[in-house]
């Protein structure tokens, strides 16, 4: 029966206790923006978080995703009417951009729906027909935002206002790795395909944060990267020893990963606001002016590298133990990466010095310090952050296993390891890279020539106007599901 709920169980509970509180916190936060549309679309997209955990068909859930994609819409377009440059032009095409790939991701959620019910299954939630599978992985992956369908998501979280990106930052994607858990219980052709592409993702994405010239940017190609990680566990379904163990693994992730991501979009928030920027090239020396902000933004750094007794710790963890050997070396290297972007972001935004000629005068919108909604946010997800790496089993449904036994340990912290090491000896050329243009390698080079003909088009592409883009996917949508239906 369509537009059913039902009460989660498991680690659902958590995703769903995740949802609704971040939805409070970031609420609040929005106020500061003296913009109620930014705040009445927050409150929508929270809602919409919150029922697609608590959907129990698959209308329902659709129905969630469609709320999801048009309240961030209007989250990524409204004016600011603190921040002047939320709202721009930029922030418009982006608002389409992204809702042109998200009603392709539910065009394809919906074929699937169409497929599966005409081959005798029902419209409850429940694992897919093998008809219906690969168009819900193509939705699964645009949802999640895997390379290099993530235009979407750097773009859109880039240009929103600075508190409307830490409400971007908890749902969408994290909604496609549950969507994912509840429907692709075997991966099409029964070979783990999001297990291996979530972990040559979660490499390549940090490869591309590190490049960042700006903060919100670089927390963006982290989301998709930590999102890998989730796909790496809700993948190993089919060939994990317990069959639920894999979703389990990728929705705890999925909780931990909103908590600490949401806490690193709330200490850049707090420091846009007082700079009027996010430029990593003109931040520096807020370690003393920001002191509660900086310790926050450590500890959401040291979670989201896997730092022992941190939250990111226990749920990696977790996911070796149903990953396969390839992605889990994969996830071993994304590790690593992580650790430098992250004492790299620590260290430029708030332990180096005001770097020479930059430009940190208080602008008309200067806060000199994070509002009480966001100070209390910090506080509480950064507390939680070391509460669920201390004690992982407070999450519910999550396995009571020895996290730190002498050998996991060990396995958790090389990764740390090696990334401190390579930026203890390569600091100085991390740093001044930013400043510099990119240069033509023989490597880059070569790559620009074999990728000419694909970059063109993607070009041309990105040279159509968006609501065309828009048309043309939902008139796709329209004919590919009437040619389904007349032949299935």
């Amino acid at each position: 029966m369509p537009f059913a709920i039902a009460f989660p169980s498991g680690v659902s509970v958590a995703l769903l206790a995740a949802f609704a509180g971040l939805g409070i916190f970031a609420c609040a936060a929005t106020t500061f923006e003296k913009s109620p549309g930014i705040t009445a679309a927050a409150l929508v997209h929270a809602a919409a978080g919150v029922l697609a955990v608590l959907a129990a068909d698959m209308i329902t859930l659709l129905i969630a995703w469609e709320l999801l994609t048009f309240s961030a819409y209007f989250i990524i377009r409204t004016r600011s009417r603190r921040l002047p440059t939320a709202g721009s032009p930029q922030a418009e095409r982006a608002s389409v951009w992204y809702i042109a790939a998200q009603i392709c991701a539910a065009a394809l959620f919906f074929v699937a729906i169409v497929l599966h019910g005409v081959r005798g299954g029902s419209v409850m939630i429940e694992a897919l027909r093998p008809e219906a599978r690969w168009f819900m992985f193509v939705a699964i992956l645009i949802k999640t935002a895997m390379m290099p369908l993530h235009g979407w998501l750097v773009g859109g979280y880039t240009e929103a206002s600075p508190t409307g990106g830490i409400v971007l930052s908890v749902y969408a994607t994290k909604v496609g790795v549950y969507t994912a858990a509840r429907l692709i219980e075997v991966s099409p052709g029964s070979f783990p395909w999001l297990s291996y592409i979530g972990a040559v993702v979660a490499v390549v994405a940090v490869a591309n944060a590190l490049m960042q010239r700006s903060a919100r940017r670089l927390l963006s190609y982290h989301i998709i990267s930590q999102v890998g990680y989730m796909l790496v566990g809700v993948g190993a379904v089919s060939v994990a020893n317990n069959p639920g163990a894999g979703a389990v693994a990728g929705l705890f992730h999925a909780v931990n990963h909103i908590i600490y991501k949401a806490l690193l979009f709330m200490a850049a928030a707090a420091v846009m606001h007082r700079l009027g920027h996010d430029d990593l090239r003109r931040m520096g020396g807020l370690r003393r002016k920001m002191p509660l902000t900086f310790v926050c933004a450590a500890v959401g750094a040291a979670a989201i590298s896997g730092v022992p007794f941190t939250s990111g710790y226990a749920s990696k963890e977790l996911l070796k133990q149903v990953a396969d050997p390839i992605p889990g070396l994969l996830l071993a290297v994304a590790s690593a990466g992580t650790t430098l972007s992250f004492i790299k972001f620590v260290y430029l935004v708030f332990v180096r010095a005001t770097p020479g000629g930059a430009d940190q005068s208080a602008p008309t919108y200067h806060q000199p310090r994070a509002t009480p909604p966001l100070r209390v946010a910090m506080v509480t997800l950064a507390a939680l952050s070391i509460l669920i790496g201390t004690v992982p089993p407070i999450v519910p449904g999550v396995p009571a296993i020895d996290y730190y036994k002498p050998s996991a340990l060990l396995m958790g912290v090389l990764p740390l390891v090696f990334g401190a090491a390579v930026w203890a000896a390569f600091r100085k050329h991390i740093v001044s890279r930013l400043d510099l243009h990119v240069t033509r390698t023989p490597v880059r080079t070569t790559l620009l020539a074999v990728t000419r003909r694909p970059l063109r088009l993607l070009r041309q592409t990105h040279r159509l106007n968006p609501q065309l883009s828009v048309g043309i996917a939902v008139s796709a949508a329209v004919i590919l599901t009437f040619l389904l239906v007349l032949f299935a």
